[in-house]
């Protein structure tokens, strides 16, 4: 078990996950760095920007700033990457429209150019 969630967490780098947004009808592009990921609409306009830590099979998102940021404080999330798809499993998050978004959502390994 230990090995799988090193694996997850190492492939959240540098990493590009396409999921749907009801709310937005807009199909979105989650894009993790080293430290910091930038969600953007199917246009390509910044929807929101955090930092995140991902330890073991848990990530922590704390946004920073875009059109919707949540500034509420800090979602916790344990993460499972399978293949090409990656779901989030809420642990806490003050902000309900930053979970609603992510989770029970299917997020598809995509590659940007």
């Amino acid at each position: 078990m230990g090995s799988t969630a090193l694996r997850a967490q190492s492939s959240l780098k540098n990493t590009a996950w396409k999921f749907y947004v009801d709310a937005l009808h807009d199909t979105l592009v989650m894009h993790f760095g080293v430290d910091t990921s930038t969600t953007t609409s199917s246009t390509g306009d910044i929807i929101v920007r955090s930092t995140y830590k991902a330890v073991g099979d848990t990530v922590k998102i704390k946004d920073v700033d875009g059109q919707y940021p949540c500034m509420d404080g800090e979602g916790v999330y344990r993460y499972a990457v399978d293949g090409d798809t990656m779901t989030l499993v809420l642990v806490v998050d003050p902000c309900y429209n930053r979970s609603g978004a992510l989770v029970d959502t299917k997020f598809k390994r995509t590659v940007v150019k």
